[in-house]
């Protein structure tokens, strides 16, 4: 059986990722109505199974936020960085237009392997509810699997690689860490 080394923090159940799940979406809007003339970037990161976070995990999360904030320098308002037991998380209220900062991130997720990790959701009021600029806007492919690189909705909603395999690729990825380039 394989073991997880940087995946070393708490367990966590169901329960308590539809609770942070709420959360998200209450701090959201909470942050969007605490910077109106901004955007929200909210980055999660995408790693299956019980346990969601650890020491590494949190330190390389940490130095891709850093790199994140410096590439878009001034525009960053306001950012913060929580470690939970569902994983880190980071919210940055960005003055750029939601299709800008859309196109900004998607470029950031081809710069590391590491950003295969990230979700990085641009977020915005649009008659007062949460709206997410998505892929799909920008007519581009959605997210890769982490795996064989099809489709990634669709291999997780169809279950096509076991979580074992899936998290091997996550261990690699995070124990590949953050390249600063200088």
């Amino acid at each position: 059986m394989f073991k997880l080394s940087v995946l070393d923090g708490p367990q966590v159940d169901l329960g308590q990722m539809l609770a942070a799940k709420d959360a998200r979406i209450v701090k959201e809007r909470e942050w969007l109505n605490a910077h109106p003339q901004t955007v929200l970037l909210h980055v999660t990161l995408r790693i299956p199974g019980p346990v969601k976070t650890g020491q590494r995990v949190v330190a390389v999360f940490s130095a891709a936020m850093q790199a994140l904030e410096d590439q878009l320098g001034e525009a960053v308002q306001e950012s913060q960085i929580e470690t939970l037991a569902t994983g880190p998380e980071a919210y940055l209220a960005v003055r750029l237009s939601p299709i800008t900062l859309k196109r900004l991130m998607v470029g950031f997720e081809q710069q590391q392997r590491f950003c295969d990790l990230l979700d990085l959701d641009v977020v915005t009021l649009k008659d007062g509810q949460l709206h997410q600029i998505s892929r799909v806007d920008l007519d581009l492919p959605p997210r890769a699997c982490l795996v064989c690189g099809g489709d990634a909705k669709v291999c997780a909603r169809s279950r096509r690689h076991g979580l074992p395999e899936v998290q091997k690729v996550v261990e690699a990825i995070i124990k590949e860490g953050w390249t600063t380039h200088g």
